[in-house]
């Protein structure tokens, strides 16, 4: 039998053949296609290998380095005079109970070492030919005087622990401080030239800058707690979170400070809500007779020194 006689005569074995030949055609050129796919794939796994360089925005730059180094990143708001980075003032942006130049140290200790820090400033400052200028641009040698200190330490500066401290120092370890904390909320604070640098984590939302205020405020030290200063501040950023927070989602409730003045003052703050003679603040609140003048606090002054005594004996500041 021959193969002709199988696929119905030669001109079946011819188309046969013929397929065969397309058959063989198309295997070679699929193995071909296939070595080619291979070697291509290899190409680009090569590649792959390579180095890739990607460019990232400013922007894009600024929020990665911020979540990997806040301090490097914050240092750049509060500038020197000779470039040295602000380590310790920026660091307490993102946590301002991190203790340094006051780690271990009691409140009379503490006001000690930043008056001993500080005069080292000075010093120094004279020693280059330029004694301390509190106009110095962009702020430079205000931030140099107080470079080494940590949030606590600007505390007891600001507050003028053991009497230590000049008005104009108190000043601008206040002015850091609020610095501090507004960056901390996405308001932007220091030099008009970095401010480009800065990236805003709460951009129009104030509920989330009201919470990144309580929080930083949580973490500060039982001494700034304890006054009357701090628990203002605390209040009024629960009070904002409150009133800008849609009702009825259950947070508002949680963010309550276990601190009593600020508890009282918060009770104070919200009769401001619906009453036009008690819905404004006179000037700052620093101590107890800045917040005894206040509309919104008439009524609560009876309240305010077992309010102070309680804060106290909670937080261990008593004297």
């Amino acid at each position: 039998m021959t193969i002709s006689s199988v696929y119905g005569g030669s001109s079946t074995y011819a188309s046969l053949a013929r397929l065969m030949r397309d058959a063989d055609a198309t295997t070679q050129g699929a193995a071909q296609g296939t070595a080619q796919g291979m070697n291509q794939a290899g190409r680009t796994a090569g590649q792959a290998g390579d180095p890739v360089l990607v460019k990232l925005s400013p922007q894009a730059q600024a929020l990665a380095l911020r979540d990997s180094d806040p301090a490097a990143y914050y240092s750049r708001f509060f500038p020197t005079r000779d470039g040295e980075p602000a380590s310790a003032l920026a660091a307490a942006v993102a946590d301002p109970g991190q203790a340094g130049s006051s780690s271990g140290l009691s409140r009379a200790e503490v006001a000690a070492d930043a008056r001993t820090r500080m005069d080292a400033r000075y010093e120094q400052m004279a020693a280059e030919g330029q004694p301390f200028d509190a106009g110095s641009f962009e702020g430079r040698d205000q931030y140099t005087l107080m470079v080494d200190l940590d949030r606590r330490s600007l505390n007891a500066v600001a507050t003028n622990a053991e009497g230590l401290f000049s008005e104009e120092e108190q000043d601008i370890a206040r002015n850091i401080m609020l610095q501090q904390q507004g960056l901390a909320m996405g308001l932007y604070s220091g030099p008009t030239s970095q401010k480009s640098a800065f990236v805003d984590p709460n951009p129009d939302d104030t509920p989330a800058r009201m919470e990144a205020a309580m929080s930083f405020l949580d973490q500060v030290s039982d001494e700034e707690k304890s006054s009357v200063a701090w628990a203002s501040a605390r209040a009024s950023a629960q009070i904002a979170y409150e009133w800008s927070t849609p009702r009825g989602n259950g947070l508002a409730e949680q963010l309550d400070s276990d601190v009593p003045l600020a508890q009282l003052i918060k009770s104070a703050m919200g009769t401001m809500q619906g009453d036009v003679s008690r819905g404004w603040t006179l000037g700052s609140i620093r101590d107890a007779g800045d917040l005894q003048r206040q509309p919104w606090f008439q009524g609560f002054e009876d309240r305010l020194p077992t309010a102070i005594r309680a804060t106290e004996d909670l937080l261990g500041t008593q004297g």
